[in-house]
């Protein structure tokens, strides 16, 4: 088994060597913000006017004054760059002659990148009753009491309950859910080998029957 690399840690104020996608022959020294930064991370830092991507290479080179080290802006809240894919780069820009910051515009050209994650408005369970109950009120309650922490889009809660939007919102509007803004884009649930598969049909076992026997 393959011993996964641990990313290198640089504390508030150490200097880091910073690889940016502007065309420039060199890295880059910054140093590192508040609560530190480990290798790989996507970082923003100034340059010029301006702030730009980056990556964290390794350690800062030094060797001058340390006062005119500008700081690294911040971190984005995105997955680091692996160690597998930060030599990857370096190989292949050495092999094909080509300037770390080019291939680093290649590696970091997925759209959205530097985005906000987008949001969505979802519901849960609230701590107040409202004045008046209805028998279309008690099905939303019933449905967030069920799973008490759920966190449902007005369209779900309403269509679970067999009710109109117009519902969900009058018990927002009283305390008796409560509204949460959350990723719109939720990671996925770590699978589970144990849980059972989909029910095949009739024709989809004949199916799966005659490929088990073609590569028995």
């Amino acid at each position: 088994m393959v011993a996964k690399a641990v990313a290198a840690y640089f504390p508030e104020d150490s200097l880091v060597s910073v690889l940016t996608a502007q065309p420039i022959d060199r890295m880059l020294d910054y140093r590192a913000p508040e609560g530190g930064v480990r290798s790989g991370d996507f970082v923003s830092v100034p340059l010029g006017p301006r702030r730009v991507l980056g990556v964290v290479w390794g350690p800062g080179e030094g060797g001058y004054d340390r006062a005119k080290v500008r700081r690294v802006v911040g971190v984005l809240d995105v997955p680091p760059m692996a160690a597998d894919m930060r030599d990857f780069l370096t190989r292949v820009g050495a092999y094909t002659l080509t300037p770390m910051a080019a291939m680093l515009r290649l590696a970091t050209r997925a759209p959205g990148l530097t985005d906000t994650p987008g949001m969505r408005r979802v519901y849960g369970l609230g701590d107040r009753a409202p004045d008046r109950m209805t028998a279309a009120r008690e099905k939303v309650l019933a449905i967030l009491e069920e799973q008490p922490d759920a966190r449902l889009t007005g369209a779900e809660l309403a269509a679970q309950a067999g009710v109109s939007a117009g519902v969900v919102k009058g018990l927002l509007a009283q305390g008796a859910i409560l509204e949460y803004e959350t990723p719109r884009d939720a990671p996925f649930a770590p699978l589970n080998p144990d849980l059972p598969g989909t029910p095949l049909t009739e024709s989809q076992s004949q199916v799966a029957q005659a490929l088990a026997q073609g590569v028995a």
